[in-house]
C-alpha cells in the first residue's frame, strides 16, 4: 500500500515539505506554500494547510481530485 492522502494531510499538518510529480512535472508543497518547479508564477503562499489545500489547483483540480495520478518524490 502506498502513501495515502490521509498521510499527506498529516505530513502537511506537521510542517513537512513534500515534492511530487504530476504529468512529468515537479511540484513542491508545504503547509505554507506551493509551486511548480521552474515556474515562479505558480507560487502560492498562505498561512496554513487548510488554506493551501483550497487554493492549489492543478489542471483546475484539487490535490485530492488528482491524488491517484501523483507520484511522491521526496518528503522532508
Amino acid at each position: 500500500m502506498g502513501y495515502s492522502y490521509k498521510e499527506f494531510l498529516e505530513d502537511l499538518n506537521m510542517g513537512r515539505e513534500i515534492h511530487f510529480i504530476y504529468k512529468s512535472e515537479g511540484y513542491y508543497m508545504s503547509d505554507w506554500g506551493f509551486w511548480k518547479f521552474d515556474d515562479e508564477s505558480s507560487e502560492i503562499i498562505v498561512g496554513n494547510e487548510e488554506d493551501i489545500l483550497t487554493k492549489v489547483k492543478i489542471d483546475g483540480k484539487s490535490i485530492k481530485e488528482i491524488w491517484n495520478l501523483i507520484e511522491i518524490d521526496y518528503i522532508f
